[in-house]
């Protein structure tokens, strides 16, 4: 056949839309060659793709299911079809076959009269049938440049009404004869060769002759007819389950759409009610600092206003008023003194923080977070401390003293680190039965944590965290402290790290000393840095919130040798204390006057010393029945210190933590 001439093949395998089985119709051509109707192909792609992210950028071919990339994926789904490129190949061909339906005659011949004169070329330019002759002289000469095709012999009728013998694909010989043994049709060739020892070998037209007595070919259509039922119902079945899936996506979407309403409403109301309480801490925070500030306001211009007329009242010798004067001046000393006595004991900076619950997995309560106020003690301004009582003059007395042991301990206590919370709670480390216990300062038990690993020092992290430094697994725990309970919050594990023993926080991160001497920095995900390396125990460790240094006390026992050392954020260390008053340093923790405390576990002693170790003196000693203290928390005027022999397991306090205040 012709370049260009279609035949009945054509129709069905170039010119007929696989999707919708009709003649193309602006026929559109994916990277893999199929070719679609661009309205069909665009349904298609929207019904795909229906209900999938809006982030999708690719679709199956619906043929080949090769995954096709769009163009322009900033296009809507709906106009995907259009920037395909259209088959031209394929139009040219289906203008063609629609221009066959008619006689293919020569359309100039036809304007000159000669109307049956056959066209052997069409211009598709044109859209104009051409004999040889008016292609040369008329078509060639104004259009030598478009596409011709060869329409030589093609015939629509014809090719319709001739009927195509089939042949053997093997031999290209009719094929006349059928064998019944291997249900085949084969030409004379196959059956002297691979059919002469068969039984049953008829030729076609007797074979169909048989089919037709023994009623097959009836049957044949009955049964293929029940088949298309079968076929046509599961259609039918296939379609209604498409159009329920259709319905219930359609319900499921409109589902999501109202869920997403209700929790935007929902985080609304929570974020409503978090601004709130925010608002309404701030208000009363500020409030009370205004209180206080217009409280000493009010004094201070008092006290001004009696030194001025006190002078001018000397200076003009009236006696009578300096002397009343003077009076009430020595009445606001004292209200002055009982004032900053009394914000002492409160003062501190404030800071309201917003928390975010981790790893939120349901919409709760605190799913917009929680507001925390946390209060740091801080020093009073250096001009204050004439107004203090001085520290050589602070008394010690013991106001409580309680068993911590609990019915679930399997050994007597070693009470290793000790934390004195804000809300006057206490949270204690006991290393020989692997808990974290907590108790009120009124010696209430409330509840307990056993934790991996033995438990050391204990530090605040915040006002309701604290954490352990353990050895055996080494590392450090992270423990909740609400509403009366322990719980776990996290395990920092620090494998390269041995018998971890001393620990404080500052700056969202841990400073952990060891056994052998070691100071390291600990990140919350356990990477460490070495700090400073000491020649004994880092037993226990204390952040300087005002200087931001590391206290560290040292286990040394020798004369001379440092005890309690100060290390500076740029790895500076200073001696501030030497083995002398104290011996065997352990537990260590500082008052907001910046003045630290120190356990000497083998001095039996707890010492109150200035920051910079220049102002010494023993607060507890022997003769208080203080032996072996190891731990000391300190809050306010009040501070725990626990004991703990390290020879005799079954020490009496042992199982014992004692309160005393300073007055």
């Amino acid at each position: 056949m012709a370049e260009g001439s279609p035949s009945p093949e054509l129709d069905v395998h170039l010119l007929e839309c696989p999707i919708c089985l009709e003649r193309l119709r602006q026929p559109k051509s994916l990277p893999c060659r199929h070719c679609f109707c661009q309205e069909c192909l665009g349904t298609y792609i929207t019904k795909e793709l229906s209900g999938k992210m809006a982030s999708a950028t690719s679709f199956p071919c619906p043929v080949c299911r090769r995954m096709t990339q769009t163009v322009n994926q900033t296009e809507a789904k709906d106009k995907w079809a259009e920037q395909f490129p259209t088959n031209a190949v394929i139009q040219d061909l289906i203008k063609l076959k629609e221009h066959s339906s008619e006689p293919l005659y020569c359309k100039p011949c036809q304007t000159r009269g000669n109307l049956t004169n056959l066209a052997k070329f069409w211009c598709k330019i044109m859209n104009l049938n051409l004999c040889e002759t008016c292609k040369v002289h008329y078509h060639d000469v104004l259009h030598n440049e478009c596409d011709i095709l060869d329409i030589t012999g093609y015939d629509s009728r014809k090719t319709k009404q001739e009927k195509i013998v089939p042949k053997c694909d093997q031999h290209d010989e009719k094929l006349i004869w059928y064998c019944e043994d291997h249900k085949r049709l084969g030409c004379n060739i196959c059956m002297i060769k691979d059919h002469r020892r068969c039984d049953e070998v008829t030729t076609v037209m007797e074979y169909l002759q048989k089919l037709k007595a023994g009623s097959q070919l009836e049957e044949m259509e009955l049964a293929l007819k029940k088949g298309v039922q079968a076929m046509t119902s599961l259609v039918k079945d296939f379609d209604e389950q498409i159009q329920t899936m259709v319905q219930n996506q359609e319900i499921a979407l409109q589902s999501i759409k109202d869920l997403r309403q209700r929790v935007k409403e929902q985080l609304n109301k929570l974020q409503k009610d978090v601004t709130d309480k925010l608002i309404t801490l701030f208000k009363e925070e500020k409030g009370n600092m205004e209180a206080s500030s217009r409280q000493c306001e009010r004094l201070m211009n008092s006290m001004v206003n009696t030194m001025k007329s006190s002078v001018t009242a000397a200076e003009e010798n009236d006696t009578l008023e300096a002397i009343v004067l003077y009076q009430r001046g020595q009445a606001e000393v004292e209200s002055c003194k009982v004032l900053v006595k009394k914000m002492n004991k409160s003062f501190t900076s404030v800071r309201i923080n917003h928390h975010i619950v981790p790893r939120l997995v349901t919409l709760g309560d605190e799913a917009m977070g929680k507001i925390v106020i946390e209060r740091q003690r801080r020093c009073f301004p250096g001009d204050l401390e004439y107004l203090s009582v001085p520290l050589s003059e602070r008394r010690v007395k013991e106001i409580g003293k309680f068993n911590v042991k609990t019915p679930s301990d399997n050994n007597d206590c070693a009470i290793r680190g000790v934390v004195y919370l804000p809300n006057e709670q206490i949270v204690l480390s006991d290393n020989r039965n692997n808990k974290l216990k907590l108790f009120t300062d009124k010696g209430q038990y409330l509840d307990e944590l056993t934790i991996q690993g033995h438990p050391w020092d204990l530090c605040l992290v915040n006002n309701s965290t604290v954490a352990v430094a353990v050895y055996t697994p080494d590392g450090v725990r992270v423990v909740k402290v609400e509403d009366s309970k322990l719980s776990l919050s996290s395990e920092i594990n620090m494998p390269n790290v041995k018998h971890c023993i001393g620990i404080t926080h500052t700056d969202g991160r841990f400073v952990v000393g060891t056994g052998s001497g070691e100071l390291y920095s600990v990140t919350q995900d356990g990477a460490t840095e070495l700090l400073h390396r000491y020649k004994n125990v880092c037993y226990y460790l204390k952040q300087d919130s005002v200087t931001g240094d590391t206290l560290i006390s040292i286990y040394n026992n020798t004369t001379g040798d440092v005890t309690v050392s100060r290390l500076s954020a740029d790895k500076r260390h200073t001696d501030v204390m030497k083995v002398g008053v104290v011996s065997g340093a352990s537990g260590i923790d500082m008052d907001r006057e910046g003045n630290i405390y120190v356990c000497g576990s083998e001095s039996h002693n707890v010492v109150q010393m200035s920051g910079d170790g220049t102002h010494v003196r023993e607060l507890l000693t022997s003769s208080d029945e203080m032996k072996y203290p190891w731990a000391i928390a300190v809050r306010d005027d009040t501070f725990v210190a626990t004991s703990c022999d390290p020879w005799k397991s079954k020490y009496a306090d042992n199982n014992c933590i004692r309160i005393f205040q300073l007055f």
